[in-house]
């Protein structure tokens, strides 16, 4: 057990080490889709219009899935600073039966979107083909959401690389089977989109059970016993309610986004282009304080769980500071480099894209303060994970990205007559009230004072209080 007057210095060092494997981890999880996109892209522009267009009936439901999956890294790492073996067998078991239940109530859900996809398919989309896609690449749910939960407790109890090893596997396989099965490679027939999302499926369920042993291995040694099945299903309802709002925060993010990308669309084919080049920089760069966020929730989670309420106070804030510094290097870089940055996604070379870099320019201005603000954000998020509390920055995150985000980014840009920056604008001011509230709550709940308030709640000081204020 890390002692409760652990030093900053020290509280780095173990974040440090606990952030490296995740936030490699990210990146694979990101280079899985990377590798589907080119995989899709060199089978030509109807099969990528297709998956595209099924993707987008697919993503909004799954996001919200993988959400309220993520309790289970806070359930068990909050467990495991209390020295309870059997919480984190509970997290573990409890996260995986709610994975086979998630699974089983969306998975026909999306069989029958799949049915219905070619009433509202628009011209130019092969809607049979996108149906078919839809099918295939549903199958990949249910070993998404075991894989979310076993990473989350290997994750928790400080055992990040293990995930690590099997996601960068799930990586090679997929750039191994996709382009056997799409294009045909020796006996195996061409199959084209489908082959493409069923090497999608493969990689799910390859990295779900790779990670088994490894999860079931650590709990063992945490000593974590047998449980009853009324102990499992208590464990079901408590992270499902702890992982609602998480599924809802991400729901709201993504459909932000989605959004403000519609409302881009009316600016012209040369905005949106620019616009969505420069999502995909600051998302490749995101990556970084998504896993430094998630490291900061087990950190946190781990000091709470031991009644340790000062401790869980410094490792959020080393958390948070880690994420500034990340992201205030990357703002430098966009500021004083920019065509650097697009050249990763776009030829700047090209004299056809010449307006497009020159929006895209602009948006990456703008997108220094929105990248340093958003890594500030999704790190409080995270810290609060540690402490179980979701639901006010459910609230939080609504009122920063449905009233205050959409909300200044319509006006200054139709209003005010801003154009496209003043949906960037937007998005900016939304984002820094929600890293400016969490921040705020963050730093309520881990208040001087809280620590021996939860050793009186729990009597002998084994466990923390939940945050109720």
């Amino acid at each position: 057990m890390t002692p409760a007057d652990v030093s900053t210095p020290a509280e780095l060092r173990a974040l440090l080490r606990l952030a490296g494997p995740v936030v490699v981890s990210q990146f694979a999880s990101n280079a899985l889709s990377l590798i589907a996109t080119a995989v899709i892209g060199r089978l030509g522009a109807r099969e990528l219009a297709a998956a595209a267009y099924a993707n987008a009936a697919y993503y909004l439901v799954f996001i919200m899935l993988v959400g309220v999956m993520l309790s289970v890294a806070p359930r068990a790492a909050q467990a495991y600073g209390a020295g309870n073996g059997t919480g984190v067998a509970l997290a573990l078991r409890g996260g995986l039966r709610l994975a086979a239940l998630l699974s089983a109530a969306a998975l026909p859900l999306m069989w029958v979107l799949a049915a219905f996809l070619p009433r509202f398919a628009p011209d130019g989309v092969d809607s049979g083909l996108a149906a078919a896609y839809l099918r295939t690449y549903s199958l990949g749910m249910l070993p998404t959401l075991a894989f979310t939960a076993l990473r989350g407790t290997l994750e928790g109890t400080g055992q990040p690389r293990a995930v690590t090893a099997v996601a960068l596997g799930g990586v090679t396989w997929a750039a191994l089977v996709g382009p056997a099965l799409a294009f045909g490679l020796g006996p195996l027939p061409r199959l084209g989109l489908i082959g493409a999302a069923a090497a999608s499926v493969s990689a799910s369920w390859w990295m779900a059970a790779l990670l088994w042993r490894p999860a079931q291995r650590r709990v063992r040694r945490g000593g974590g016993g047998g449980a009853a099945a009324q102990d499992v299903g208590a464990e079901v309802r408590a992270l499902f309610r702890l992982g609602w709002p998480i599924g809802l925060t991400l729901g709201a993010e993504g459909g932000m986004f989605s959004v403000t990308t519609l409302l881009m669309a009316r600016f012209g084919p040369d905005v949106l282009a620019a616009h969505t080049v420069t999502l995909q920089a600051i998302t490749a760069m995101f990556m970084i304080p998504l896993g430094v966020a998630s490291a900061t929730g087990v950190r946190v989670g781990q000091a709470a769980g031991a009644g340790q309420f000062a401790r869980a106070r410094r490792a959020g804030m080393v958390g948070l500071g880690v994420s500034a510094t990340v992201m205030l290097a990357f703002a430098a870089l966009e500021l004083l480099a920019p065509r650097t940055v697009l050249g990763v996604f776009v030829n700047v070379q090209d004299p056809a894209n010449a307006r497009l870099i020159a929006t895209a320019t602009a948006f990456l201005t703008i997108a220094a303060l929105f990248q340093v603000v958003d890594g500030i954000q999704v790190t409080a998020n995270g810290a609060l994970r540690g402490l179980q509390d979701t639901r006010t920055p459910l609230l939080v995150s609504l009122l920063a990205y449905w009233v205050i985000g959409l909300g200044v980014g319509a006006w200054l840009a139709f209003s005010l007559s801003l154009g496209a920056r003043g949906l960037w604008f937007g998005l900016t001011a939304g984002l820094s009230f929600a890293a400016a509230a969490l921040v705020t709550r963050f730093l309520h709940h881990t208040r001087p004072g809280r620590e021996a308030r939860a050793l009186r709640l729990s009597g002998d000081g084994s466990g923390a209080a939940p945050p109720s204020d």
